[in-house]
């Protein structure tokens, strides 16, 4: 007796999903989670991409601001900082 039974794997792609205005009602259980899965999974996305151009924003920032303090630095001890 196989102790370690396996579970089949559902296959689809970006391009199995109907578009947004082709949605329809979850015909069963098994849809509507995935329905939900679906959509946490784009809202997840969307946060992280917004987390990341924050981020992004904020280390250009700290970036300018440390030339800055590099460029008055070698200014007062008469150097020219690379």
């Amino acid at each position: 007796m196989n102790q370690n039974p396996t579970t089949p794997e559902a296959k689809i792609t970006i391009e199995d999903m109907p578009a947004k205005d082709e949605r329809r009602e979850p015909a069963t259980l098994v849809d509507a989670i995935f329905d939900i899965g679906l959509t946490w999974a784009t809202h997840g996305l969307k946060v992280a991409k917004g987390a990341l151009e924050a981020s992004g924003k904020t280390l250009d920032t700290t970036a300018k601001t440390l030339d800055r303090l590099a460029d008055e630095l070698s200014k007062k001890d008469g150097h020219q900082a690379k």
